[in-house]
């Protein structure tokens, strides 16, 4: 068959286009060609209109190729389907042949399978056969050891003669092996075969519990071996729930049921600590041998005596024989009795360290721990404790202002106000020993944070009363603003402090960093709620001074005019009574209450007021040599009229001093007496607003009179 060698195609007429096309033609050639990922490379193509162009002259390009190579190998297409005759029939010929060879290797693997199927059933029919056997030997044995233990039991543990360790370990052994064997054939067994096994293991547990008891008290005289082989029995038997049972039934019970109860709390000359005492001296009395054995070494591991006996018992006796404990109605009580509770809870857990955190861990979570302290009612003990000391707290603080509630006798620790003498007394109080629990330490916690903010909230009411028209007190609104401003600042000095106190009756374990900085912001925040109120006590102080010093005083300067003209007086050399008057309230302010609000406070308070009544005093005395400026042209043109107009005008006596300069003299006086009056209260004249302006309006006015003479 004659096969032509290929021939490269080209595309005919497209060589000259594919120079100009727009976009590259290799494209169409890969195999993971993508229409979108063309049309997003060709976006920039001059238009659509254009791509759209390249792309028919490309198709015709490819169906002129296409032809072309029809054409040159047209007997080649010829000759490739003269090849395909008889395609069909090679192929029929090789299909039989390979049908068969499957149906072959299906029929041996069908013999195969029965086989293995039939192989797993003899395997199984013998591996019942061989449990069957195992079964009938055990069978064997559970006859043979029970009629052994019992004969043991009959011969060696019944009767009044003591029971010796040996037989019980040998009789442990045999009822060991006859629980093993009884595993193993219990489908063989019947009903009174199995029942008197079940009476066998009754009578040994019996028989061991006598012995139990006698090492126990053999123990007390100082002779722990029976102890310890009676202890290694019950790891034997894998009984050691039964050991902890028989402890807490046969020497716990007896004991605690003559301690625990309601009369004997009634008749303890102690009261409870009394109770737990003896509760207590139970562990030195009776279990001295046995936690030596089992908790403070490794030796007989399993056992447990403390908690599942010892505090299992003692638990469920306190909650059903003396429940009166739990009452949370008295507080006081309550706190002692908790007190003494955690005491003895601390000791038990003492006890249980040396043996590990576990032995800790699994008695704080025993579900006996868990009950016993739910049924203290902590969350009513803390609202009993709330009522009594907000309640205290809330009474001094209504009415806001009381004739009662300044008291001007106290003395440096105290508060002035009575208030803030409740807030802290409330707040040490909440941390007071008899009062405070370590449990409940969030809501002692908010308990502080909502009295500081209760205190806030009556220092507003207090400041808003101050202001009021009606305020009718034995004390000033000054005297009530100044003790709320040194008291404010004295709370805010002892915040640290009660930081400290709240830090030491916080347990150790729990004093880590994040508590330490979280408590620090908490507190931080109080103070600065606190700090809020010292700008708005020192404006309403700074607006009380105003009005005392404002008033009438700054409106006299009005009056001076009146006071020269036409009077004859003398040249003004002093200063006049209102400048006095305006600077009275102000020094008065400065020494009696330097002491309590301290220099800097004083300084701010006085330098605002200053401030503020210069500012009026400005405007005054601009109004008055304004109005004697205006005065004095119009006189000058009276005078200038009534002498015909004259350019030469009368000429005045120098000498003499007029009256309206002897009103520019005594501003000037005035001026400069409050300027040396505040420079004695320690004030710069650039500090205190419009004085220096203040100061250079009077000089200029006498000035700009003299430049006019």
């Amino acid at each position: 068959m004659h096969d032509p060698a290929q021939k490269p195609v080209h595309l005919t007429g497209s060589t000259s286009t594919a120079e100009k096309l727009c976009f590259d033609k290799n494209e169409f050639m890969k195999a993971n060609f993508s229409v979108d990922e063309f049309l997003h490379k060709n976006r920039n193509a001059p238009s659509l209109e254009q791509l759209r162009d390249n792309l028919g002259l490309y198709l015709k390009g490819l169906r002129a190729a296409m032809i072309d190579l029809i054409n040159e190998d047209y007997a080649d297409f010829v000759n490739l389907s003269a090849n395909l005759v008889g395609l069909d029939q090679s192929i029929e010929t090789i299909r039989r042949p390979l049908e068969q060879f499957r149906s072959d290797i299906e029929s041996i693997h069908i013999l195969i399978n029965e086989n293995v199927t039939e192989l797993q059933s003899q395997l199984e029919e013998k591996r019942q056969l061989r449990e069957f056997k195992g079964s009938l030997q055990s069978l064997k044995k559970v006859y043979e050891t029970s009629t052994k233990l019992q004969d043991l039991i009959d011969r060696k543990l019944n009767g009044e003669q003591p029971i010796q360790a040996v037989d019980l370990e040998r009789a442990a052994l045999d009822l060991i092996q006859l629980k093993f064997h009884e595993k193993h054939c219990s489908k063989l067994l019947n009903a009174e075969k199995v029942a008197k096994i079940e009476h066998l293991d009754e009578q040994l547990h019996l028989h061991l519990r006598r012995f139990f008891n006698d090492a126990l008290g053999e123990a007390r005289s100082s002779n722990a071996e029976h102890l310890e082989r009676c202890l290694r029995i019950y790891i034997t038997l894998n009984a050691c729930p039964q050991a902890e049972r028989v402890f807490r039934e046969d020497v716990v019970a007896p004991y605690m049921s003559g301690v625990i109860g309601e009369q004997q709390l009634q008749n303890s000359p102690q009261g409870l600590a009394g109770i737990y005492s003896k509760i207590l001296n139970f562990i030195s009395l009776n279990m001295t041998d046995l936690l030596r054995l089992t908790l403070y070494s490794e030796k007989f591991p399993g056992f447990n005596f403390v908690v599942n006996s010892y505090w299992s018992d003692v638990e469920s006796r306190l909650e059903l024989h003396m429940n009166s404990i739990f009452a949370p109605g008295n507080s006081e009580v309550f706190y002692v009795k908790y007190k003494c509770t955690r005491d003895f809870l601390s000791k038990i857990e003492e006890l249980l360290t040396s043996s590990g955190k576990q032995a800790v861990s699994f008695y704080r979570q025993h579900k006996q721990t868990k009950s016993f302290e739910a049924r203290w009612n902590l969350p009513v003990y803390f609202q009993i404790c709330f009522q009594e000391i907000a309640g205290h707290f809330e009474s001094k603080l209504e009415p806001v202002l009381q004739d009662d509630t300044l008291n001007s006798k106290s003395d440096e620790k105290s508060y002035k106000l009575l208030p803030f003498n409740a807030a802290k007394e409330a707040l040490t109080r909440c941390w007071a020993e008899g009062v405070y629990l370590a449990e409940v330490f969030p809501k002692f916690y908010k308990l502080n944070v909502q009295i500081v903010l209760r205190l806030s909230r009556w220092i507003t009411d207090a400041i808003a009363v101050s202001k009021g028209s009606n305020f009718t007190k034995s004390y000033t609104r000054q005297q009530l603003l100044i003790a709320l401003h040194a008291d404010i600042r004295k709370l805010d000095a002892y915040l640290p402090d009660h930081q400290q106190l709240i830090v030491q009756s916080v347990p150790g374990e729990q004093r880590t960093r994040i508590f330490n900085d979280v408590l620090g912001k908490s507190m931080a925040a109080l103070a600065d709620t606190l700090a809020t109120h010292l700008s708005i006590i020192q404006k309403t102080l700074v607006e009380l001074l105003i009005v005392e010093c404002e008033a009438e005083n700054v409106r006299q300067v009005n009056d001076l005019p009146r006071l020269y003209r036409k009077t004859n007086r003398e040249v003004p050399t002093r200063c006049s009574g209102y400048v006095e008057q305006m600077l009275r309230p102000l020094k008065t302010f400065a020494q009696q209450h330097e002491s309590q609000l301290g220099t800097l406070v004083v300084e701010q308070i006085l330098s605002e007021v200053a401030s503020h009544i210069t500012k009026a005093y400005f405007k005054v005395v601009s109004d008055v040599l304004t109005s004697v400026q205006k005065t004095e042209e119009s006189l000058r043109r009276l005078r200038n009229v009534k002498s015909g107009g004259s350019a030469s005008a009368p000429v005045t006596n120098s000498s003499v001093m007029s009256d309206d300069d002897k009103i520019r003299v005594q501003l000037r006086v005035d001026v400069t007496s409050w300027k040396q009056e505040l420079a004695k209260l320690n004030f710069q004249a650039t500090q205190i607003d419009k004085l220096v302006e203040l100061s250079n309006l009077v000089e200029d006015s006498i000035k700009l009179k003299d430049s006019s003479n």
